[in-house]
């Protein structure tokens, strides 16, 4: 093999131009944020990435994470967290090399699949720079679609040189990655039916019996994984989200979102994160579902024909779709652009295939106009999809790109209420919150959101009804957690464990909760059960100053002082303007009968009160 020739050269080339305009198209990123939209709960709520001890790697085997089983993307979270920390460059970064590697791993199936190096190249453009990518790329949460796509696409490319030097040998490697892609995302259990799509583009005959059998590994090996899925997605109540739709809502919505991902590909001018359901059946759903039935007719219709590259891309593109067509509901929404990020290849292969040879077929000059009419192409796409990242920029553009799409987005509306909650825009927030209610009463989070802004602003009456009314919908911890909260602030310990024990339930990891936990059993007099519990905080989120401090005082009350003082001196460490973890480690101090002067007079320039009156009376300072 001669690694300085023309061939090896020019391979080279595009791998660096590909590279480098991913690169270039995500430039904005690499400064973007972390989302609330399931990027803090990956990160930020997920103990599980802050090391990789044998307790972490068991949880990333036998924990789902937000209806997800994905053991291999959690490893690469804990991976970033070991390298950055909470800082979300690491993060990024690490899913565009991702996607990068996917892009590289498309060109050199493409180029091993049929030769030509102008169609691996701009299919693997059309890949890398669409901006329907921008959600699989540039969202945190969804680097289990760029580590799938990594497994699923080197499984494509081994597949590939087994067809061609038919070494048997090349099928345990496939199987391994196509387990090791199992383990990122369940979509990946099209594979399969995706590789039998290559054997059409490689004109392999489908009655050989060997090409569907080299195949059932596959399926038998996603059999388990698929039904894990299902469980994970059951734990958090993802299924059956809309249950007032039938079989025929199922069909007709299915159908409809068959071709309108076509056409977000084709025309993508309305692009969003989130496409709600519909209400109700409408006369474009009744037409594209017609459109759909069409489609796969050609797709038969084409392999009878011998047109292989649309007969082996309408199934690809079929398969890789076909899964998430809400046939099994999951989720809350009918469509998203991250379930293009593979599917999509089947639409771009036959398209510049057919465009390249259209051109190439006559003369050199045609030739040429056909590569500049597919550069412009791409171009067009890749500076599309730099302007689209603009709404990873700010949690306040994602979610206005999807409400000025579609005002009637509950979901929507209640998440940019949220937003302007955390920016303290209260009447901007509570205007969304308010729509989101009226769009759907059903919205638990939105009573949720109504519930918090109204016990922000002092109204806990009011606050307590909107959240009796979002757990009436569903026991959703985070809304049990508030009103917890809530009864707890109001003196209603028991109405406040109740709600608590259902939180630890669903989060035992929720250190919040055991803290509210430990103060009202404290409260209730039960000491050591309330010194376990904030134990409990402390081990889960050991950063929290608040948690040494309540400890340590019932430590004090045990007469432990000297364990009592560590719990004081690590909360001033964590937190050295703490003023109260001042005051009480000069009072036990003074207990222990050292010398409390110097941490008292700490309290005091910090502005509390208690330590001026403690300095006059113990250390005689005025």
């Amino acid at each position: 093999m001669n690694l300085f020739s023309k061939e090896h050269r020019t391979t080279w080339v595009h791998i660096v131009i590909l590279a480098a305009v991913v690169l270039l198209a995500y430039s904005k990123v690499f400064g973007a944020g972390f989302m609330s939209w399931d990027d803090i709960d990956y990160v930020f709520n997920t103990p599980d990435i802050t090391g990789f001890t044998a307790a972490h790697f068991q949880n990333w085997w036998t924990e789902y994470y937000i209806g997800n089983y994905q053991p291999l993307p959690m490893m690469s979270y804990a991976l970033d967290y070991a390298i950055g920390g909470d800082e979300p460059f690491i993060y990024h970064f690490t899913n565009i090399i991702w996607h990068i590697l996917d892009v590289i791993l498309l060109y050199a199936s493409m180029r091993r699949m049929q030769h030509c190096v102008y169609v691996a190249l701009f299919v693997a453009l059309l890949f890398a720079l669409h901006p329907v990518q921008t959600e699989s790329v540039s969202w945190i949460a969804a680097r289990n679609k760029v580590m799938n796509g990594f497994f699923f696409l080197m499984a494509m490319y081994i597949y590939i040189g087994y067809v061609l030097d038919h070494k048997n040998r090349k099928l345990i490697w496939i199987y391994l990655c196509a387990i090791a892609a199992y383990l990122c995302k369940l979509t990946a259990v099209t594979l399969p039916f995706a590789l039998l799509a290559i054997d059409i583009w490689m004109h392999r005959p489908l009655k050989d019996k060997k090409v569907w059998l080299e195949k059932l590994p596959l399926v038998l090996l996603a059999i388990p994984v698929g039904i894990i899925n299902l469980q994970a997605q059951a734990e958090v109540s993802f299924l059956n989200t809309h249950p007032e739709f039938n079989f025929l809502h199922t069909v007709v919505f299915a159908g409809y979102a068959y071709v309108q991902y076509i056409i977000n590909l084709l025309v993508p001018v309305k692009l969003s994160v989130l496409y709600p359901y519909p209400t109700a059946i409408g006369a474009i759903h009744i037409i594209y579902t017609v459109i759909a039935a069409g489609i796969i007719a050609l797709g038969f219709i084409a392999w009878r024909r011998q047109w292989y590259a649309v007969a082996g891309g309408i199934l690809f593109y079929t398969v890789n779709i076909a899964i998430v067509l809400q046939f099994v509901q999951f989720g809350e929404v009918l469509m998203a652009d991250r379930y293009l990020y593979l599917a999509c290849i089947g639409i771009w292969y036959p398209i510049v295939y057919h465009v390249y040879h259209y051109f190439s077929q006559n003369q050199y000059r045609k030739t040429v106009t056909g590569i500049i009419a597919l550069s412009v192409i791409c171009t067009v796409y890749g500076i599309a999809t730099f302007a689209r990242n603009d709404i990873w920029l700010s949690e306040l553009n994602f979610w206005k790109s999807v409400t000025d799409k579609f005002p009637e987005s509950s979901v929507a509306q209640s998440s940019l209420g949220g937003v302007y909650m955390k920016e303290g825009d209260n009447a901007e927030a509570l205007r969304h919150i308010d729509e989101a209610i009226r769009l759907d009463a059903a919205n638990y989070k939105a009573w949720y959101n109504k519930g918090v802004l109204l016990l922000r602003n002092g109204n806990k009456q009011e606050a307590l009804a909107a959240l009796n009314k979002a757990i009436s919908l569903k026991d959703y911890a985070k809304a049990l957690f508030t009103r917890a909260l809530l009864y707890q602030q109001t003196g209603n310990c028991g109405a406040a464990l109740q709600d608590v024990e259902k939180v630890l339930g669903q989060e035992p990891s929720n250190a919040r909760a055991h803290y509210i936990k430990a103060d009202c059993i404290e409260q209730q007099g039960d000491i050591e059960t309330a010194m376990a519990e904030y134990s409990k905080a402390i081990v889960i989120e050991p950063m929290e100053p608040l948690f040494y401090l309540r400890r340590g005082l019932i430590l004090a009350q045990q007469n432990k002082n000297r364990e009592a003082i560590r719990d004081m001196s690590s909360a001033i460490q964590i937190r050295p303007e703490y003023a109260e973890a001042w005051y009480w480690r000069g009072m036990i101090k003074y207990r222990s009968g050292e010398m409390p002067c110097d941490d008292l007079n700490q309290a005091r320039n910090l502005g509390l009160p208690e330590a001026t009156d403690a300095l006059m009376e113990i250390c005689n300072t005025h």
